[in-house]
């Protein structure tokens, strides 16, 4: 049976993250804590959550290797899940994106968020 942290590597590798700095920016973490997970330290309930949404994993394979790695799909309709699948896809491409397109995307998001604010102030003033 595997490891933890080589089910991690697994994980990462399955999910074409090539570089563990990546997955450290997308849980909130330092690299440094990524390489001691790879070599099973321990792991607070936070961030194994955040591990295994960062990596669409099952949370018992991660923590069991039993299972299917996948995470487990939502229902159809559940609109609490449609929107965290919004978020593990933006996390998803967080992590495949160059630290310049996440630049310029950051930028995008903020000038629209500002423009919004903008149109929104003017409405106040009529």
């Amino acid at each position: 049976m595997s490891s933890r942290g080589e089910r991690m590597v697994q994980a990462m590798r399955l999910r074409g993250m090539t570089k563990q700095h990546a997955l450290a920016f997308a849980i909130g973490v330092n690299e440094s804590t990524i390489t001691r997970w790879k070599n099973n330290a321990p792991m607070s309930v936070e961030h194994v959550v955040l591990l295994c949404r960062a990596l669409d994993i099952s949370l018992d394979w991660f923590l069991t290797g039993e299972g299917a790695i996948d995470a487990p799909k939502p229902p159809a309709g559940s609109l609490d899940r449609r929107e965290s699948g919004f978020l593990s896809s933006m996390r998803q491409a967080e992590v495949a994106m160059s630290e310049r397109s996440k630049t310029l995307l950051v930028a995008f998001v903020q000038s629209v968020l500002a423009q919004e604010e903008r149109g929104q102030d003017v409405g106040r003033l009529r």
